[in-house]
C-alpha cells in the first residue's frame, strides 16, 4: 500500500483583512496583487472605518495597508 501525501498550499494576502475596494467584491479569492484591488478610480477605503482613512487616520490604499501599520489585521487574524 502506498501512502499518498496532500500538500495544502494556504494563499495569504500582503494586505490588511480591512481593505476594500469596488473591484474586492468580484475576486474570486484572495487579493494577491495591487491590481487585484484597484480599478481605474483608485478607490479603496477602510471595512472598519467605512472611509478612505483608516482608524490611525492615514490614507487607505493597497500600498499603505501593509503590515507595518499599527491597525494591520492579517487574513487570518480572527479578532473583532
Amino acid at each position: 500500500m502506498t501512502e499518498t501525501k496532500t500538500e495544502i498550499n494556504f494563499v495569504n494576502s500582503p494586505y490588511c483583512r480591512e481593505l476594500r475596494s469596488k473591484k474586492y467584491y468580484f475576486l474570486p479569492g484572495v487579493p494577491t496583487v495591487e491590481k487585484d484591488l484597484l480599478d481605474g478610480s483608485n478607490h479603496c477605503w477602510c471595512r472598519h472605518t467605512s472611509q478612505a482613512i483608516g482608524p490611525d487616520g492615514e490614507l487607505v490604499q493597497p500600498v499603505d495597508c501593509s503590515p507595518s501599520r499599527k491597525c494591520y489585521r492579517s487574513l487570518f487574524d480572527e479578532r473583532e
